[in-house]
């Protein structure tokens, strides 16, 4: 897009989204240069629309745990299928998006007010597209242990959505019974909009009438734990390994923290 530049009067009033720079020719005119890379003082979050998708696949993909990253493809793209496609294809409305100011996604937050409900949309709507998609479920002789053959546990977990009700656990589903998944492009963290993104999905869940949310991170991921107790999350209060860690919260590599609304 070649840039352009036009006369205006000096008291013209620019919305926000829009990106000028202004250079004075007099006291009653600017020179107006648009067309300027964004910044991350112009991003501002808003609610997702399906021409959002494949910038919130790419923000995955760029911000997915170390180990996933590693492996590349196809651990990448069934990674999508679990922890990005299903969210924004079956619960549209309540998933955001940080905006560079310019219209692409710059990060996201996914959220579901009522998991049960969810995994049951998810068992009869997306099960059936990702089929469609050519992905199949693990062969019983095959192993789907993480640490064996990382895409077949990825695509086992995808066909056993019961999972996100942690059965074991019925007090998760009980106080606390939304969820989220929150990603942002580096270059875009530690400016507050995590903590934004976060307030707003939390006003929505509890007008929505969920007691409390919760959601996963790495255990290894410090900075990331930090972040959620300021912002009110505590540790889900039950030791979930059978014991192993002695730890709340904890499973085997990851933590589970809570939040009540």
């Amino acid at each position: 897009m070649p840039l352009h530049s036009c006369l205006i009067p000096r008291k013209a009033v620019f919305a926000r989204e829009s990106r000028v720079e202004t250079y004075s020719l007099g006291p009653s005119l600017l020179v107006v240069v648009t067309n300027l890379p964004p910044q991350p003082n112009m991003a501002f979050i808003r609610p997702y629309v399906e021409s959002d998708q494949d910038a919130m696949i790419h923000i995955f993909r760029e911000t997915a745990a170390p180990d996933l990253r590693a492996a590349g493809d196809p651990v990448l793209h069934y990674g999508s299928y679990l922890w990005c496609r299903p969210y924004f294809l079956l619960q549209p409305d309540t998933c955001y998006v940080l905006d560079d100011g310019d219209g692409r996604a710059v990060g996201y937050l996914l959220g579901i007010c009522d998991t049960p409900s969810f995994v049951h949309k998810y068992r009869a709507v997306f099960i059936p597209y990702v089929q469609l998609e050519g992905i199949e479920k693990p062969r019983p002789d095959e192993s789907v242990r993480w640490n064996e053959n990382l895409p077949n546990a990825l695509r086992n977990i995808m066909f056993h959505p019961e999972g996100m009700l942690h059965e074991d656990w019925p007090e998760l589903m009980k106080s606390w019974p939304a969820h989220l998944h929150i990603d942002i492009l580096p270059e875009y963290q530690r400016r507050g909009f995590g903590q934004r993104l976060i307030e707003r999905f939390c006003e929505v869940a509890k007008k929505q009438g969920a007691k409390g949310v919760h959601l996963g991170m790495a255990a290894a991921n410090d900075d990331a734990g930090k972040f959620y107790t300021r912002l009110g999350f505590t540790r889900f209060p039950a030791v979930l390994d059978h014991g192993a860690s002695g730890e709340q919260g904890r499973t085997e590599g990851a933590i589970w923290l809570v939040k009540t609304l």
